[in-house]
């Protein structure tokens, strides 16, 4: 433990030392260490939560919104900074040219940003504003590191657009798809388009609302172009895990594109949605229908001729497979189901319930235990060698208890959200009166201690391997 807490501490400062001379997977794996100092602070601030409601401690504290302000961080970092981290580092190590004065600029950035997002938590006039999206602290030293978060990531993906790009080696990691490089390079644009939109909105928002409802109307069209990217984020790692399993592309450059497109182009154009203002109709409603009808038909169609490329795989494949490609094979799977489900559960919704964290914990779940099989993919590319049997073996158990537990987490909130258990209730005000609510509730708890159990296990492989060093089995 105070191996990983040095390391943590140490991890700032070695990103800040960029080295003058790097290729391909040094941009990637500078990226893809921030990712994971982000959910190291995630794990942080949720023992923090944990601390301020323990008696002892808890009467040592004397600002009351002190948990809820951690748990604001907690979100952030899992789901904003964890999620777009390694959006770069996947976007990395799959560009054709990079900027390396961009890299540096946009790394040390993210780097001050996530200090400056901190720096609120011990200032007691900072309120908590759990938005949608992205929940916020209400203090300048927040936004200011939330605005330096974004100018760096934007960046990032602006590096290998800009002319002057330079392409540092043609040596490309042995996971790398045409394919799956147009997907992240449309992932990084769809980025840059959210964060305009989420700066317009709350230029153009009126300063009459109240400041929860402020940085709800902000982030509510952003948000949703965010989810568009997070999507093509998850269709990269599908490209790259169903080329490992096959052995080949699932689909052609040209095919791949047109679907690209089709999910690409609604949500390039939808920041028009603000031109009458953030509290029309046409806004609020308009980005739920963009999101409601241009994610899964796209989706679906990777989702079908991966599937059949598999079957057709593994039916003609004589010899008996690799325990290696079990990973990619779990990894895909659990990642599709739990979309899928995600999209029935997205189509039930009628009212306000627990059938609407259902579907999300669902669709964020898919992207979550893809980018988790593909973090073992690039650390195995990158020098850290996962083959040892143990290592092996703990890699195929992680997607599958993840994902399971996460998919019996959410079908148990959907049920109780059909018996009418409403939204952000705890406790006592639960109100379960009835046995399937009951029943629900009981099936969500015991999914969520599952899916946290595949996600530890997933920070200790990675944290092993790196305390390990490279070439280490």
């Amino acid at each position: 433990m105070l191996i990983l807490l040095r390391k943590a501490v140490k991890l700032p400062v070695e990103l800040l030392a960029i080295p003058g001379e790097m290729v391909h997977s040094d941009y990637s794996r500078q990226w893809l260490k921030v990712g994971m100092f982000s959910l190291f602070l995630s794990g942080l601030f949720s023992l923090i939560i944990v601390a301020a409601r323990t008696p002892g401690i808890a009467e040592m504290i004397n600002d009351p919104l002190f948990a809820r302000k951690s748990l604001v961080l907690h979100v952030d970092f899992a789901l904003v900074v964890w999620f777009y981290a390694f959006l770069a580092a996947l976007y990395y190590s799959l560009a054709d040219r990079i900027n390396p004065f961009l890299f540096s600029i946009g790394i040390k950035l993210s780097i001050a940003g996530i200090f400056f997002m901190m720096i609120p938590v011990f200032i007691r006039d900072a309120e908590p504003i759990l938005a949608n999206y992205i929940p916020v602290l209400d203090h300048p030293f927040f936004f200011a590191g939330l605005l330096t978060l974004g100018a760096g990531f934007v960046l990032t993906f602006l590096s290998s657009m800009l002319q002057g790009s330079s392409e540092i080696d043609r040596v490309k990691p042995e996971f790398y798809t045409a394919c799956a490089s147009y997907a992240i390079k449309s992932a990084g644009i769809l980025f840059i388009i959210a964060v305009f939109t989420i700066i317009t909105s709350a230029l153009i928002t009126p300063e009459l609302s109240t400041r929860q409802m402020f940085f709800e109307l902000s982030m509510w069209g952003g948000g949703h172009i965010l989810q568009f990217a997070n999507v093509l984020g998850m269709i990269t790692v599908w490209l790259i895990l169903l080329k490992k399993i096959t052995g080949k592309d699932i689909l052609s450059e040209r095919l791949n594109r047109w679907l690209i497109m089709i999910l690409v182009i609604p949500a390039a154009i939808s920041p028009l949605l603000l031109i009458q203002g953030t509290s029309s109709q046409l806004y609020y409603s308009g980005f739920t229908h963009l999101m409601r009808w241009f994610i899964f038909p796209v989706v679906t169609v990777y989702m079908i001729i991966g599937i059949r490329a598999v079957w057709r795989h593994y039916r003609n494949k004589s010899k008996s497979v690799s325990h290696q490609s079990n990973l990619y094979l779990n990894g895909f799977a659990v990642s599709a189901l739990l979309t899928l489900i995600g999209f029935i559960l997205g189509a039930m919704i009628r009212g306000s319930s627990t059938l609407i964290p259902a579907h999300y914990h669902a669709s964020l779940g898919g992207v979550t235990v893809a980018y988790m099989a593909m973090v073992f993919i690039m650390m195995n590319s990158y020098g850290y060698k996962l083959k040892s049997a143990k290592k092996i073996r703990m890699m195929n158990i992680q997607p599958l208890l993840f994902g399971i537990g996460q998919a019996i987490f959410v079908v148990g909130f959907a049920y109780a959200g059909m018996m009418g258990m409403g939204r952000k209730m705890f406790g006592q005000d639960q109100s379960i009166h009835t046995m399937e609510a009951f029943v629900g509730l009981g099936l969500m708890s015991i999914g969520g201690l599952l899916a946290m159990a595949g996600g530890f296990l997933f920070i200790y492989i990675v944290v092993k391997s790196t305390i390990n060093g490279k070439n280490h089995t």
